[in-house]
């Protein structure tokens, strides 16, 4: 039985870092449009960047919070599974 309790703790975890990947994931994403917005665009780099950045992150955060909303229930149910208790 101690073995179960370990794989579902161990599923746990790997999913969190899962779930993490995929926001840094995302973010990094964010950085690259707004950075490629900027290079094309020329000049005033600082503040053009920024306005990227701002744009799209507005463009991907509703696609993010559905993710993490998926990933949280996903781990509530990992959690709290009777498959996995004594």
């Amino acid at each position: 039985m101690a073995d179960e309790k370990e794989l579902s703790e161990g599923l746990v975890r790997a999913f969190k870092h899962v779930r993490a990947m995929h926001a840094i994931l995302a973010a990094l994403m964010i950085d690259v449009a707004a950075i490629r917005k900027v290079v094309l665009k020329g000049p005033k780099p600082l503040r053009r960047y920024r306005q990227a950045l701002a744009t799209e992150a507005d463009k991907v955060k509703p696609l993010i919070d559905t993710a993490m909303r998926a990933y949280d229930e996903e781990l509530l149910q990992l959690s709290s599974s009777s498959l996995w208790r004594n």
